[in-house]
């Protein structure tokens, strides 16, 4: 013949014609000859996986990585499955991952890049391992020999401080909100709270229990004047935990120390010590 080619670039030998040719004999859908290392497929039953490279000269197998449920082998039949194309399902999936394997998806070589965050003086952070997780404030880290010191550790049924664990076998990162709240809790049940502008653990007044409109001294340091306000709440989460309603400027409501007005009227507008 003259050369030119039989078929245009779409496969067909006219424009009015069928496609003619295919991925193989067994394999005729083009989209899927086009998945390529890294895509993220679905197949039945809820199941995932990221697709690394052909398992035969077909195209009819694939090798997959990743996969969930993870009983499920890692090679599959390519009719069993489809590209994901929503981003947000694929940001979750890929965030799964990378919370499962503590460390980042590198989708180029399909492998988890555990590269330890940096963590300093005064960092919450939550330590997980397996069977084993843990939220603390750091005191220091050593990566070499694996130690970390810490101001306060609530591993969800003790809540340690000034102590040091190992970390070999597990994995720290930053502390999610739900986290931190919790281990806030933790500290207030001990009458203790986190100041974070002098890293240290600093015990609360002597509890009170206070409703909405009471009427309240409060202050934050010993060397403050007692300053009166109508009770709002008390919030752990909270480096100052005790939130009046009648705000001096619109920064100024909470506070680290909250006792009753009634009975302590003598000490509004001093800085003497509360006996209560």
């Amino acid at each position: 013949h003259n050369k030119e080619p039989w078929f245009d670039k779409d496969g067909k030998l006219c424009k009015e014609g069928v496609l003619c040719i295919y991925p193989s004999k067994s394999m005729r859908d083009w989209e899927k000859f086009a998945w390529k290392k890294g895509d993220v497929l679905a197949g039945a039953f809820g199941a995932s996986c990221i697709f690394d490279k052909w398992a035969n000269d077909d195209y009819t197998r694939f090798d997959a990585k990743f996969v969930t449920p993870k009983s499920r082998g890692t090679t599959f039949e390519v009719e069993d499955w489809c590209k994901i194309t929503n981003e947000a399902c694929i940001r979750q999936y890929i965030r799964d991952i990378e919370e499962d394997n503590g460390g980042k998806l590198n989708l180029t070589t399909l492998e988890i890049e555990n590269n330890q965050p940096e963590f300093k003086d005064g960092d919450i952070v939550c330590i997980s391992g397996m069977g084993y997780l843990a939220c603390g404030i750091v005191k220091s880290i050593d990566n070499s020999s694996k130690k970390l010191e810490y101001y306060a550790l609530n591993d969800m049924s003790t809540l340690k401080t000034d102590d040091w664990l190992s970390f070999e076998d597990k994995h720290i990162q930053p502390i999610t909100e739900t986290q931190q709240i919790i281990l806030f809790e933790a500290l207030a049940k001990e009458n203790k709270a986190w100041n974070a502008e002098t890293k240290t653990l600093e015990d609360l007044p002597k509890k009170c229990e206070f409703k909405p409109f009471d009427k309240v001294l409060v202050r934050n340091t010993d060397t403050e004047e007692w300053f009166p306000g109508f009770f709002e709440k008390f919030d752990s989460t909270w480096n100052n935990p005790y939130h009046i309603m009648n705000r001096r400027s619109m920064t100024d409501f909470a506070f680290k120390q909250c006792i009753p007005y009634e009975g302590n009227e003598h000490l509004l507008g001093t800085t003497d010590e509360w006996k209560g």
